[in-house]
């Protein structure tokens, strides 16, 4: 019994390619399209990184589980700091779901691999 749960987790973990790279992140809110690049760096379930843009880097920390994924961080619009949350589904090279930003909405987002990380 333990031989084939050990058996599961370890092919469960061979399947689980790493999140760990650069991305191309799209987010859409009620006030137009955020694009950034996001730098994501996996340990087991725990995501850490940043997103970069014209306006600086934002700090995010984050989990994965399975083909689920959570992410947030904080920014700063308009002298006020919103939290942002987002959950989605990882499928390869892609990632789909939904962005919470505090009060101002929701909306749809998406990130790909770079191409210059997936060559590496």
């Amino acid at each position: 019994m333990l031989r084939a749960i050990l058996a599961t987790a370890v092919l469960l973990a061979v399947q689980q390619p790493s999140l760990t790279g650069e991305w191309s992140a799209n987010l859409m809110t009620p006030r137009g399209t955020a694009e950034y690049t996001m730098y994501l760096n996996q340990e087991g379930p725990r995501l850490t990184g940043y997103f970069q843009s014209q306006y600086g880097e934002i700090p995010l920390k984050g989990s994965v589980n399975g083909s689920d994924i959570k992410l947030s961080w904080e920014l700063v619009d308009g002298g006020k700091t919103l939290a942002v949350t987002m959950t989605g589904t990882v499928k390869g090279d892609a990632i789909n779901g939904e962005a919470e930003i505090a009060t101002v909405g929701k909306g749809p987002f998406t990130a790909e691999r770079s191409s210059s990380a997936a060559a590496r």
